[in-house]
């Protein structure tokens, strides 16, 4: 089942990556006008991507020990995330 939609969710997650990212975008501005939102994401931003980090680290180790329920697990896409709040913080 696997070998079979693979391919055609990649094509869906290209295709729809760059329309995402474009409101993630738009909705961290948004965010950042509101008080207190840029001191709170001063702590959040960094510990997300750290537990993120962590979590891919855990799955790739799991998959390649061979543990069949790792490769069902998605990674997160952290350099999409620090592209995004990069452009956002310009």
């Amino acid at each position: 089942m696997y070998s079979k939609y693979e391919p055609t969710a990649r094509e869906l997650f290209s295709r729809y990556e760059p329309a995402a990212e474009q409101y993630a975008m738009l909705a961290w501005r948004s965010l950042n006008r509101l008080p207190l939102f840029p001191q709170v994401a001063q702590f959040v931003v960094p510990t997300a991507a750290f537990w993120s980090e962590k979590y891919n680290q855990v799955v790739g180790s799991a998959a390649e020990r061979g543990y069949t329920v790792a490769l069902y697990l998605p990674l997160i896409p952290i350099e999409s995330f620090v592209k995004v709040f990069d452009e956002c913080a310009r």
